[in-house]
């Protein structure tokens, strides 16, 4: 996983709008820097689709800020995509949950997939 900063997350924390920009900040990211297609359950590719995410819990350790989150984007799933494949490439819903870490002093997130 590449390094990824939450900066304006880190400033936040302390004040009433931390949960509402660690959403934007997360939303904002690249999707590709999620971990989208280790958490797809119903297509085999992740589609072009923005990445909703709600938080859903937020505390704070000794050195580090957590967060539970959940995303939400969508999957599709990839025929050969000839011209005689009927398949329509249809949107399927995913959902995942991410548990995130930011260090206090960096603003450095890491995460892991919860199942």
């Amino acid at each position: 996983m590449p390094t990824v900063h939450l900066p304006l997350t880190l400033a936040a924390w302390s004040g009433p709008q931390r949960e509402a920009v660690l959403k934007q900040e997360l939303e904002q990211l690249d999707p590709g820097l999620l971990p989208l297609r280790e958490a797809m359950a119903r297509g085999n590719q992740v589609a072009v689709e923005p990445v909703r995410v709600l938080v859903l819990t937020t505390g704070e350790g000794e050195d580090c800020l957590q967060a539970r989150v959940g995303l939400l984007f969508a999957s599709l799933i990839g025929g050969c995509q000839c011209a005689d494949d009927p398949s329509p490439l249809e949107v399927l819903p995913e959902y995942a949950e991410l548990q995130i870490w930011i260090d206090r002093l960096t603003g450095a997130a890491q995460w892991w997939l919860l199942d």
